[in-house]
């Protein structure tokens, strides 16, 4: 179901979006405001998902972060401790 939205504009602004749908061959301008709207919203859901990204990592940094190391080598070696640890108690006993 389609919903009505009324909106008034400056004429700056109407002789822009005119030009833009002109310059751009949208079929009506309906379409283009449309389009503009959708790509919009998609770039603030992409912030805002950008802005809850960086909460969560200074949180985690602020608990004192995953326990895996500081080096990469650090990371990579507690990574393979886990992957080994979690084969034995998992998966050990069906290839013996």
């Amino acid at each position: 179901m389609a919903q009505k939205i009324v909106w008034e504009v400056p004429e700056k602004l109407y002789r822009e979006l005119i030009w833009a749908q002109q310059e751009l061959e949208y079929p009506n301008m309906i379409d283009f405001i449309g389009q503009a709207v959708q790509r919009r919203l998609a770039e603030i859901k992409y912030e805002a998902w950008q802005r809850d990204l960086r909460q969560l990592q200074k949180q985690i940094h602020a608990s004192g972060g995953f326990g895996l190391g500081e080096t990469k080598e650090e990371v990579i070696t507690n990574l393979r401790k886990i992957r080994k640890q979690i084969f034995e108690e998992e998966y050990a006993d069906l290839y013996r």
